[in-house]
C-alpha cells in the first residue's frame, strides 16, 4: 500500500500504483478500471459508463475496509447521496431496478453511512457533485471523517453549505467562531464537472470554421430563471443581425459538439446548478463560453477575457457582453485556443481524478 508520508521530500505520487475504493459515482472506476473497486450506491445502474464491482451494502463496505487495513487500498472515495439513506425513494425504487439483488436493493444507500462509525484506515475523501449549495444533513459527518471534502456547487461563502441542515438559518457568529466548525469548513474544496464523453481529436483540432456568432442548445422551460431571462436577449441579438445557432431538437452528442464549434461564442447560463458541462464542452471545441457571473467557489476557473466571458444577469447584461466580445475576432481566436488548452488541462475526467488524488494524498504539513 502507498502510505501518505509526512516527509515533504518524498517522491512524487505514483498514481498508477494506487488502489482505490470508490463508493458511488464511478468517475474513478471509469478512469482507472483496473485500480478501482466500485461499490455502487445509486438506485439505477450506470448505463454505458463503467462496470461495477458490487453494491455498497454495509457488509460489503466493512469487508473492503478490512482489506484496506491489510494494505488492499490506498484511498477511499465516498460520494454523498442526496437524501437520508432511510428515505423511501431509495428502498421503494431500487428493488424494481435490480430485482436480482434484493439485499442490495434495500441497503446499498447505507454504504457511505457506515463510514460514520467504522474506522477508515486510509485517507478518506468525500465528494458532493449535487446541484445544491447545501450539504445533506446525513453527509455532514464527513466533514469530520474525511481528509478533504470536495463540493461542486460550493458557495462563495463556504459557511452557507450549512444553511438548513446543521443550522436553521445562515450560520451565526457563534458557529463561525467555533474552532471545531472552522476546521470542518476548512476541509471544503471546489471541484468541477468532469468531461468524459468528448472526442480526444478536439485536443489538437485545427481552428473550426465559424459560421455563426453564438450558439445555444439547452432546456429553458422548468429550468433556471437565468435561462428564461436570457432568451429574450438572444432574440434581440438576432434582431440586431447577429447569427444565432439555436437548435430546437436534441442533437446527438458528436453532432452537438461539432455544431457548437462553428460558433464564435456559446451561451452557457447556469441550469440546476451554476457549474455546467457546457462551460467546458464549449471550451473543448474552441467556442468561447459566455456565462452569467458565478455564484460558487470554482476549481481552476475559466478566466474573464482569457478563456471566457461573464455577464450581469440584470436586463441587457448578456446582450452587452456578446456585442462587446464579437467586436474583436482576432482576440477571440487567441481566447478559443487558451480555453481549449485550459479545459483539457483541468476539466476532463483524467485531470479531475488526478487533482482529487494528489490533494488527498499530499503530505500533511506541520503546523
Amino acid at each position: 500500500m502507498l502510505a501518505a508520508s509526512a516527509d515533504t521530500d518524498q517522491p512524487p505520487l505514483d498514481i498508477a500504483r494506487l488502489r482505490i475504493l470508490e463508493i458511488g459515482s464511478g468517475y474513478f472506476k471509469y478512469q482507472y478500471p483496473q485500480q478501482t473497486t466500485l461499490l455502487w450506491s445509486a438506485t439505477k445502474l450506470p448505463q454505458n459508463f463503467c462496470t461495477i464491482d458490487g453494491f455498497s451494502t454495509p457488509d460489503r463496505v466493512l469487508r473492503e475496509l478490512r482489506s484496506a487495513a491489510q494494505g488492499g487500498y490506498d484511498i477511499v472515495i465516498a460520494n454523498t447521496i442526496r437524501y437520508s439513506p432511510w428515505h423511501p425513494r431509495y428502498w421503494a425504487r431500487a428493488p424494481f431496478k435490480t430485482p436480482r439483488h434484493p439485499w442490495a436493493s434495500l441497503t446499498r444507500q447505507f454504504g457511505v453511512e457506515v463510514l460514520r462509525w467504522a474506522k477508515v484506515p486510509v485517507p478518506l475523501v468525500a465528494i458532493d457533485m449535487d446541484d445544491s449549495f447545501g450539504i445533506g444533513k446525513n453527509s455532514v459527518f464527513l466533514l469530520d471523517k474525511a481528509k478533504v471534502f470536495f463540493k461542486r456547487e460550493l458557495p462563495v461563502d463556504k459557511w452557507q453549505v450549512l444553511y438548513g441542515t446543521s443550522h436553521k438559518h445562515l450560520p451565526t457568529l457563534r458557529f463561525r467562531n467555533s474552532p471545531q466548525w472552522q476546521a470542518r469548513i476548512a476541509k471544503l474544496q471546489p471541484i468541477s464537472l468532469p468531461q468524459f464523453t468528448h472526442n480526444e481529436r478536439w485536443r489538437n483540432a485545427p481552428f473550426p470554421e465559424k459560421t455563426h456568432d453564438i450558439f445555444f442548445s439547452g432546456a429553458v422551460t422548468g429550468n433556471s430563471t437565468v435561462r428564461a431571462a436570457g432568451v429574450a436577449e438572444i432574440e434581440r441579438l438576432k434582431a440586431l443581425g447577429y447569427k444565432v445557432d439555436q437548435p430546437t431538437e436534441r442533437l446527438p452528442y458528436d453532432a452537438f459538439m461539432d455544431r457548437m464549434s462553428r460558433s464564435w461564442l456559446s451561451w452557457s447560463p447556469e441550469g440546476m446548478g451554476w457549474d455546467c458541462y457546457r462551460h467546458y464542452e464549449a471550451a473543448i471545441v474552441q467556442s468561447i463560453p459566455v456565462m452569467n457571473h458565478p455564484t460558487i467557489f470554482r476549481h481552476a476557473p475559466l478566466l474573464e477575457g482569457v478563456h471566457a466571458f461573464y455577464y450581469d444577469v440584470e436586463p441587457g447584461g448578456l446582450e452587452r457582453a456578446v456585442v462587446s466580445a464579437l467586436a474583436d475576432k482576432d482576440r477571440l481566436r487567441r481566447m478559443a485556443l487558451a480555453a481549449r488548452d485550459h479545459a483539457f488541462a483541468h476539466h476532463v475526467i483524467k485531470a479531475y481524478c488526478e487533482h482529487i488524488l494528489r490533494t488527498a494524498l499530499a503530505p500533511q504539513r506541520a503546523a
